[in-house]
């Protein structure tokens, strides 16, 4: 593991503004800034500084410990109609079904921030170590926050695969770019692409993107839809709740895999338009009709109030009172491999 360099060109040019969409507006885009639909209420400087007024004293709540390192033992190659899942940490996962090994926000490095002596460090090693990755054919990138965009892997993930192909959302293209990655699709929510001959949908999410004070908005978030032979694969990204699951749901469910986050949820007045619980969590997973859900967004880095082992607690208090299965809604395990079938 690394961290980006400190004050490093490309972080230069992030805080100068450089990375940021230009082009026709939309429903949720007036030619600057993007915008949730429905409007979702922006989160403001004085909001921040009241949180952090807030958040003084409570540090027991939000003091983590180092977790032990995983080991990854690589899984045989799925079959037809199987899903192979692998935890890495925070929001990346290994994907592969169809002959496809997919990642999911890789972060690598050990801080989430523009600078590698400061900012939200890791408490836990990544559950596959970079050098131990196959072949990587396709990145789906959410958005450009740190802790989701780690241009440090996308170097190194362009240096040991470089046919990869990422898919992102509006503007974040020349970022991508100038990390090291060659092929970039960019999209707008509810446009499609190709990916091994199948369909990649860009869904909404309630978010935002920024990679400095400045550029709030300037480039596009959302989540992805797989059309795989074994059922419907869902990334949702980084979320607040909302109605648009049940049109996700409905366009394309129902899932058989859907990845979702349950993290970085407290204080909620302050989290909730762009984060969401363990509770709305599995409201979301019941509206994208999803057979099998996972966890994402949760245990590795402390971005919030929420104690370390908070929203998995919740979340398998949530699921057992609802009467679902272990197997409906999964915390999983950094390194662990797991596979799931259509039927």
């Amino acid at each position: 593991m690394a961290g980006s360099t400190p004050l490093s060109w490309l972080t230069l040019k992030g805080l100068a503004c450089a990375y940021r969409y230009r082009g026709p507006g939309s429903d949720h885009f007036d030619g600057k800034q993007f915008y949730n639909v429905p409007a979702s209420h922006h989160l403001s400087r004085s909001d921040f500084k009241k949180w952090r007024k807030e958040r003084k004293g409570n540090t027991p709540q939000w003091t983590w410990q180092s977790l032990p390192q995983s080991s990854w033992r690589p899984s045989a190659a799925p079959s037809a109609d199987e899903i192979q899942v692998t935890f890495v940490n925070h929001s990346t996962f290994l994907l592969q079904f169809d002959g496809l090994n997919v990642l999911t926000d890789p972060v690598w490095s050990n801080r989430v921030s523009p600078l590698s002596f400061a900012g939200p460090k890791r408490f836990h090693a990544p559950g596959i170590a970079l050098d131990e990755l196959p072949r990587i054919d396709a990145i789906w990138l959410s958005h450009n926050h740190y802790d989701h965009c780690d241009v440090w892997a996308l170097r190194e993930i362009a240096r040991r695969f470089p046919d990869v192909h990422l898919y992102t959302g509006l503007g974040n293209a020349r970022l991508c770019k100038d990390a090291g990655i060659s092929k970039v699709t960019e999209l707008d929510w509810w446009q499609s692409a190709d990916l091994g001959g199948r369909k990649l949908h860009f869904v909404p999410a309630r978010h935002w993107g920024a990679r400095s004070l400045w550029d709030k908005r300037r480039t596009l978030w959302g989540g992805f839809v797989f059309e795989s032979s074994a059922g419907a694969v869902y990334f949702a990204g980084d979320t607040g709740f909302g109605d648009f699951f049940s049109e996700i749901g409905e366009r394309y469910g129902p899932m058989t895999l859907s990845l979702l986050p349950i993290g970085a949820f407290r204080p909620e007045w302050f989290m909730h338009p762009v984060h969401m619980g363990p509770d709305e969590a599995l409201q979301a997973h019941r509206m994208v009709q999803s057979k099998h859900s996972v966890a994402c967004h949760f245990g590795c880095f402390a971005l919030a109030d929420d104690a370390q082992f908070e929203p998995q607690q919740q979340l398998e208090q949530a699921v057992a009172s609802a009467g679902l299965d272990d197997e409906s809604f999964r915390v999983p395990q950094a390194g662990r491999t797991v596979t799931y079938h259509q039927n």
